[in-house]
């Protein structure tokens, strides 16, 4: 009974600890050179000024919200990468 005790208590314990460290983990951010701002989304002005032809920014900005985010650039860059619309 004593062992069972133990186990659970180590067993709490674990799961207390790992549950801290995925808190820990600070939230990913989008770093691109075009983000100007810093506002981790390139608008369609940073994305020309970078070089980038305008037309692709269309296509590029999947939701239409007026800014590429990290998503949004990896699936435009790598689209081998995205994940199939069910």
């Amino acid at each position: 009974m004593r062992k069972i005790a133990l186990a659970l208590v180590a067993l709490s314990t674990l799961a207390a600890a790992s549950g801290a460290l995925a808190q820990a983990k600070p939230a990913g951010k989008f770093i691109h050179p075009a983000d100007t701002n810093k506002d981790q989304k390139i608008d369609k002005a940073e994305w020309v000024k970078y070089g980038q032809p305008a037309a692709d920014f269309a296509k590029a900005d999947a939701n239409k919200d007026g800014g590429v985010d990290g998503p949004e650039f990896v699936n435009f860059a790598h689209p081998e990468l995205a994940k199939p619309k069910s």
